[in-house]
């Protein structure tokens, strides 16, 4: 789902990390495999929390050459109209989440969930493996392509960097992540912004997870310097590749 319905923080009881991937990804090991960066073939996973600016990133990478494939994008699709997934959010959280055009309602959809961690594991539990069903698909037609970047809000959260290398984290502070949340969503209170950043998993765990950082704290010329100076080291491999699966 979109960062906004990341996983709640690790201190809260009733969200701890799993053990170990959910079973939904670890039964398609083909996916797995197609996962897997070798010589000549980068399967990078980007992520970042909210308003982090890991999809202007993503937008820099794309320029630069690699196909982007966005998991938040994948989530909007297997939910569409006459869908699964539609119908599945929709038996959970009941009409009021459709808008007037018969699509679903995301942003009262973002706001629910916040306020129920319960709505949220269920809305994760219905949607996640028709995600990542999509996410196969995708990376079936794309398989032949030297460089993939693949954004995953909830990597860590859901434990699948297990399947990545490499790992890049788009950083940014609490105060620029609710600045840019709040000019990004007009009708979004301060408290709410709070509230989205204190659902997700802090920085430190991820940062520590990932194979590169970008530091979009400041200026996107900073940011678009260090994005620039990492992607030839990413095609040259220069990062510890996981065995081939």
């Amino acid at each position: 789902m979109a960062d906004e319905q990341n996983a709640a923080h690790p201190d809260q009881e009733d969200q701890e990390k799993p053990a170990e991937p959910p079973d939904w990804a670890l039964d398609r090991p083909e996916l797995i495999r197609r996962l897997a960066s070798r010589p000549d073939r980068l399967r990078l996973a980007l992520t970042g929390g909210a308003a982090s600016g890991k999809s202007r990133v993503a937008g820099l990478l794309s320029s630069l050459g690699a196909k982007h494939v966005d998991l938040d994008d994948l989530s909007r699709k297997v939910s569409a109209p006459g869908t699964a997934g539609f119908r599945a959010v929709a038996e959970l959280l009941g009409p009021d989440y459709i808008g007037p055009d018969g699509a679903l309602n995301r942003e009262k959809i973002g706001r629910a969930v916040f306020a129920d961690p319960a709505a949220r594991r269920g809305l994760e539990d219905a949607l996640h493996p028709l995600i990542w069903e999509a996410l196969g698909l995708e990376l079936a037609a794309l398989d032949e392509e030297p460089a993939l970047v693949i954004s995953v809000p909830l990597l860590f959260e859901k434990n699948l960097n297990t399947f990545f290398r490499p790992i890049v984290l788009v950083f940014a502070s609490p105060a620029a992540q609710v600045s840019r949340l709040l000019a990004r969503r007009p009708g979004l209170s301060p408290a709410e912004a709070e509230l989205i950043l204190k659902a997700q998993w802090p920085t430190a765990p991820k940062i520590k997870g990932s194979d590169f950082i970008i530091n979009n704290d400041g200026e996107w010329a900073a940011t678009e310097a260090q994005v620039r100076t990492l992607w030839p080291r990413l095609l040259a491999g220069e990062y510890p590749l996981y065995a081939t699966q």
